[in-house]
């Protein structure tokens, strides 16, 4: 399996036409994080907002880019309806993927930071939510890359039925999900770091770039080798 892993880290600078998607990826977040903190200065100005709009374009050309990797598809060409097709069907799926999660961390912190359980059992109710809720961020960041190849692939509702979920059980699909997930916890740990520092953020960015379609090309391949599953 270690060809796979080396295969996807090569993927974004493998050839020209990847090298120039990779850039692309990275012109598109630098855009966006202009936007972003142009608006987080204007704050609480009713004027950010605009900004703010601008900057859905170049994040949602991001998703679009790394979305045709992660279908198999290769890069599509930035400004086309492929491209706004992958960002709007992957941020779909993903949204879904992610509610339950999402709500349940919401919960957690509300509990915790609300007091509204008795002081005899908060230690054991927030435990127990924060369990409940690690558990539940695992098994959905586990199966939402499979369902995301599906829904960019088919549409949104084949990324929502169970079929989709079939190559999960494979050692292929689980190693490749573990190296994802490795390149993309550490690039968003970088980033977060120097996010402050305009040329370390610049860095950062590139680097996330790299890892997030690098992450793209190696679930690719992980539930490539598991279609066997969906026959």
């Amino acid at each position: 399996m270690s060809e796979l892993f080396v295969d996807a880290l090569r993927y974004p600078i493998q050839d020209r036409t990847r090298l120039d998607g990779t850039a692309k990826c990275l012109v598109c977040l630098l855009l966006a994080g202009i936007l972003f903190r142009i608006a987080a200065r204007i704050w609480p100005d009713w004027a950010f907002l605009a900004p703010l709009v601008v900057a859905v374009v170049p994040a949602a050309g991001f998703f679009g880019l790394v979305g045709g990797v992660l279908s198999g598809a290769e890069f599509p060409d930035l400004l086309t309806r492929s491209t706004a097709t992958f960002a709007r069907r992957l941020l779909a799926v993903s949204a879904v993927y992610l509610l339950l999660p999402v709500l349940a961390i919401v919960a957690t912190g509300y509990v915790i930071g609300s007091g509204a359980v008795p002081a005899e059992i908060g230690g054991i109710t927030a435990a127990t939510l924060a369990t409940v809720a690690l558990l539940l961020t695992i098994v959905c960041s586990y199966l939402l890359p499979a369902a995301a190849v599906s829904g960019i692939e088919d549409g949104v509702r084949a990324g929502l039925r169970r079929e989709a979920l079939r190559g999960t059980a494979s050692g292929a699909y689980f190693l490749a999900w573990v190296g994802a997930i490795v390149l993309v916890v550490v690039s968003w740990s970088v980033l977060a770091t120097v996010a402050t520092r305009s040329l370390a953020a610049v860095v950062a960015l590139a680097w996330f770039s790299y890892a997030h379609v690098a992450a793209a090309a190696l679930l690719a391949e992980g539930v490539e080798r598991t279609r066997y599953w969906q026959r």
